[in-house]
């Protein structure tokens, strides 16, 4: 019985020994392995980051005032009709270019019409009454009275003609000016009173510009300073022009100064009534240090690039705090933080770190040229 339990016991232990073994085994290859992984990661270089770079550059840029500004047309008015009538003509269509002349409405003029005949007819009357008493009065057989009669009633006569005409003219409405017609707002067979609406018309080559400034800004700006004008909804495009004139005083509320400049809009992608942003370039100049947009990153201490340094062991990206100023295009000026020469990252900061090594690729064909440009002043 002894014997049994003796041999019960030295199993067991013979087991847990085993157990032991293999267990501490296991435990001491994994702690061999982690260590040579550790050694191996020790050893291997730090992974790099692939990055597009550029360098900051030095440019000139003229100083520049920003403005909201409306757009308007340097003629338009909306035509009216002049007296009262029925509409029996309709000589044009909605959105339609006119010439300066163009008859567009016609009211009816009949009764004008033979009121303009008897009245031509009257004048006939009194001219050969006039024509008549010279001849007499030359051979002393009329009065002088009766001559100034004849001379009072053909001029009378002649009046009568001229309103008459004129109120013909008063029945039909035409185009002022070369332009643009808006929606028509009268129909046929339909009687209008003095005063009603019948179509606007707007000059739309070119186009005025005006927006205001404030006072301490006015001196800064002239006639003949250029302009550069975006609007909603027309994105990716910018129109040029020029200011033609500066408002004579400036407004009492605001304290402001009210500028027009004028656009050529000769694609007529502009309309009066838009309203979109103006710059104005100013003569005077700045030098400034400038990256591309895309070089500024942002948290919530400020703004920062990463910065490209060549030293022994590599090529690292630092991180560095800079301050930013204007814009132009795809640049933005660099106030401080950063000195001309010197290469920023463009592209692929979201996986950079202050120290991090970076592989710096080779710009596209496309990006050479466009680095190449100089950048709109």
């Amino acid at each position: 019985m002894a014997s049994r339990k003796t041999r019960l016991i030295r199993r067991i232990v013979i087991m847990l020994l085993f157990v032991g073994i293999v267990y501490g085994g296991a435990i001491g290859f994994n702690r061999f392995v982690g260590s040579m992984i550790r050694k191996a990661m020790a050893s291997a270089p730090p992974p790099t980051v692939s990055v597009s770079v550029a360098k900051a550059q030095t440019h000139t840029w003229h100083q520049r005032l920003h403005a909201v500004a409306s757009l308007k047309a340097v003629q338009g008015t909306t035509l009216t009709t002049q007296t009262a009538g029925t509409v029996i003509g309709l000589h044009f269509h909605s959105g339609q270019d006119v010439k300066a002349g163009t008859l567009l409405v016609q009211l009816n003029d009949n009764v004008a019409r033979a009121r303009l005949a008897a009245d031509k007819a009257k004048l006939l009357n009194a001219r050969q009454q006039l024509q008549r008493q010279r001849k007499l009065y030359t051979r002393q057989a009329t009065s002088q009275s009766q001559l100034q009669s004849a001379e009072a009633g053909f001029g009378e006569a002649q009046a009568a003609v001229q309103a008459d005409e004129a109120a013909l003219t008063n029945l039909q409405v035409r185009a002022p000016f070369t332009g643009h017609l808006g929606i028509r707002q009268v129909s046929l067979g339909q009687y209008v009173s003095p005063g009603t609406s019948v179509v606007d018309i707007h000059q739309w080559k070119p186009l005025l510009v005006e927006f205001q400034i404030p006072q301490r800004d006015q001196a800064r700006i002239a006639v003949g300073n250029s302009v550069k004008l975006t609007v909603t909804g027309i994105e990716g495009h910018t129109f040029q022009g020029k200011i033609t004139s500066l408002g004579s005083s400036l407004n009492n509320g605001t304290r402001s100064l009210g500028v027009q400049a004028t656009v050529p809009n000769s694609d007529r992608r502009l309309r009066p009534g838009m309203f979109g942003e103006v710059t104005v370039r100013l003569a005077a100049q700045n030098k400034v240090v400038a990256v591309p947009q895309t070089a500024i990153s942002y948290s919530t201490y400020g703004q920062y690039v990463y910065v490209i340094e060549h030293t022994k062991k590599g090529t690292v990206a630092q991180q560095r705090v800079v301050q930013t100023g204007s814009r132009r295009d795809a640049l933005i000026a660099v106030s401080q933080g950063l000195k001309a020469g010197e290469e920023v990252v463009t592209a692929g900061q979201v996986n950079l770190y202050s120290g991090a090594h970076v592989k710096i690729k080779p710009p596209s064909k496309a990006l050479s040229e466009a680095g190449a440009q100089q950048p709109g002043s």
